[in-house]
């Protein structure tokens, strides 16, 4: 066992694993995701016996699931390894990437989950003399190394005594770049990194005085956004952005209570030298798996987004069938995104749309929230590009409810045109047409205030409050047991590739009646909710269907306008012009009205939410 530590470099000093391999039937260790116990008969998982995490969360280091068939059954236990990993992500706040094996009758393969995609190894055969050294001395390195090679993240920590979340954030500050990390406390996670591919974006709500960790003023966030290697460019680098606005706001005279604002934040570091960053994750450990099998294979993320070019059925924890989950066994090289591991300190805090208690607050908050987005644009020059329900909180303000814009890690500098290059950000659920098809149109406001509407909508068929979105989960559970056919009315928007969501949300928005009947129709009839069915209908009629413009402004799909030949001329042929309506409205006059009616719409819908909600007009 010593030659074997020195080995692999994980030695001990009291020569005893610092973790345990633990056994047990696939019925002893069901999860929620691993409700089908027909993915694996044996379930395997690495456990710390010391570590500390809360205790509703899952104690698995790394997840082994054993199949007694042949390989033929691999794509099932990669299906259950993926629905279980998205759980430790979810469940473990201080998560950077994951482990995983399979074992399939003989046939074992390493797969290990960073931001952008899983990779696995090729088959160990473990009846080879071979295999088996390869297999062990994987498992023997689990069970000795560090905590950071597990994938933990040794900046987060958990104090089990006293039940609160230790977090140490980088010290930029607006003032100086020079400051010591400062220490933060937190008692619960607020925003989950629930996906299985992306930023893996965490919130608390956190104070630099232990003594008032139960009266937060801090929320602290944690995410792995995209950055350039080795670049001083701060472009991309959301505490730089969020400086700039602060600072070109306050320019501009324009009160910045309603505005997040940096406290201080940066990129973590391992043992305080170095960046956290995805050359870290992938360089060592990479290498040890081509030692066992030279020949990776790998699922990738492309772009900027939550779900990752794996389905999203899947990366959400639905399987959507068996053939949808095998990894690309190819020898192709890919290119790995660069990401970095950065955490802010942002003020103020706010409660998540969830919270709120009834559709006039919504309807204010998200007034609020386009109104601070406009600003940050016309002002600041900088495009948010990631409206989604979780990218907007709630605050109160003299006693009343207000709307924040957070999250700008998808946020780009424009120009004077106001747009910028094709490229797909977001969460898909809330991601425009154009942004899920990654189309070659520019990005502009049109296409937040596109995710807007599906916010609107989203939130007026699940519900406001978590109370009304937890009963109505509840009811489409029972209806999918009774109708394994039957599928929600948004089910299309968010399980799919995004192909096959932004065709569900073109086939939903061909009119203004068939909008009204695939979605409108399906709006919750609680009181205020007639009021949000109303605004979605004026979003999208000014949006999409703007009579005031030319028919050629109007739809989501090309049109074709015939064109005929002018009298005296000797063209003696008609033409015919395809034309986007999505390119027409980018142009200056069309999108500036639509901008002008849309702020208008939001405007008029927060002053009567404000009288049905205070009994007064703003």
């Amino acid at each position: 066992m010593k030659e074997l530590r020195n080995e692999l470099n994980v030695s001990d000093a009291t020569g005893k694993p610092k973790r345990l391999l633990l056994v047990c039937g696939s019925d002893q260790m069901q999860t929620e995701a691993s409700e089908d116990s027909s993915l694996n008969d044996l379930m395997c998982a690495i456990v710390d016996p010391s570590a500390n995490q809360p205790e509703h969360a899952n104690p698995a280091s790394a997840v082994l699931f054993v199949k007694t068939e042949k390989s033929g059954k691999q794509d099932l236990a990669y299906c259950q390894l993926i629905r279980d990993t998205r759980l430790l992500y979810a469940n473990q706040p201080n998560r950077r990437f994951a482990w995983g094996v399979t074992i399939c009758g003989t046939l074992v393969r390493v797969v290990l989950f960073e931001n952008d995609r899983m990779v696995s190894s090729k088959d160990m055969d473990v009846t080879t003399s071979a295999g088996i050294a390869a297999y062990i001395k994987f498992i023997v390195s689990l069970c000795f190394c560090e905590e950071h090679q597990l994938g933990y993240d040794p900046s987060m920590t958990w104090c089990s005594e006293n039940e609160y979340w230790i977090i140490k954030c980088p010290g930029h500050t607006p003032d100086n770049d020079d400051e010591q990390p400062a220490t933060y406390y937190a008692r619960d996670l607020v925003f989950v990194a629930d996906h299985l591919f992306g930023r893996h974006t965490r919130g608390f709500y956190a104070s630099d005085n232990l003594e008032l960790v139960d009266q937060p003023d801090t929320f602290i966030k944690d995410a792995w956004p995209h950055a350039e290697r080795g670049s001083e460019d701060t472009s991309r680098d959301e505490l730089a952005i969020l400086q700039d606005i602060v600072q070109q706001l306050k320019n501009h005279g324009i009160d910045t209570t309603d505005y997040v604002r940096p406290v201080r934040g940066g990129t973590v570091k391992l043992d305080g030298d170095h960046d956290d960053d995805t050359d870290i994750v992938l360089d060592p450990v990479v290498g040890d798996i081509e030692a066992a099998s030279p020949r990776m294979g790998t699922i990738a993320e492309d772009d900027e987004t939550d779900a990752g070019t794996l389905p999203m059925e899947l990366a959400a924890g639905r399987g959507k069938d068996d053939e949808a989950c095998a990894i690309d066994d190819s020898s192709r090289v890919e290119v790995i995104p660069y990401r970095v591991h950065r955490r802010l300190a942002l003020q103020p805090i706010g409660k998540p749309l969830y919270a709120l208690s009834s559709p006039y607050e919504l309807i204010i908050v998200l007034a609020d929230a386009m109104t601070a987005h406009s600003n940050i644009l016309n002002l600041c020059g900088y495009l948010h590009r990631d409206i989604s329900t979780n990218n907007i909180l709630a605050i109160e303000v003299d006693g009343r409810v207000r709307g924040v814009l957070i999250d700008f890690d998808c946020a780009i500098k424009v120009g004077s045109q106001r747009r910028v290059r094709a490229e797909r950000t977001g969460t898909p659920p809330f991601m425009s047409i154009n942004n899920l098809r990654n189309s070659s149109v520019e990005r502009s406001e049109l296409d937040d205030w596109e995710s807007l509407l599906y916010v609107v909508c989203w939130l007026g068929v699940y519900g406001v409050s978590e109370e009304e979105q937890s009963s109505y989960q509840a009811d489409i559970e029972k209806k999918c047991r009774t109708n394994k056919y039957y599928k929600p009315p948004l089910y299309a928007w968010e399980c799919g590739t995004f192909e096959e969501v932004a065709d569900s949300k073109e086939r939903c928005l061909t009119g203004l009646e068939r909008f009204t009947s695939s979605v409108l129709n399906h709006f919750k009839t609680e009181p205020g909710y007639d009021m949000l069915k109303e605004l979605a209908h004026e979003l999208c009629q000014w949006l999409l269907f703007n009579m005031e413009l030319d028919r050629a402004y109007r739809g989501v799909v090309k049109v074709e306008n015939f064109r005929h030949r002018r009298p005296g001329t000797r063209v003696n042929t008609n033409t015919t012009i395809v034309e986007d309506p999505f390119v027409k409205r980018l142009e200056k006059d069309a999108r500036d009205k639509i901008n002008d009616d849309l702020a208008e719409v939001m405007d008029l819908y927060k002053r009567a939410a404000v009288s049905a909600l205070y009994g007064f007009c703003q």
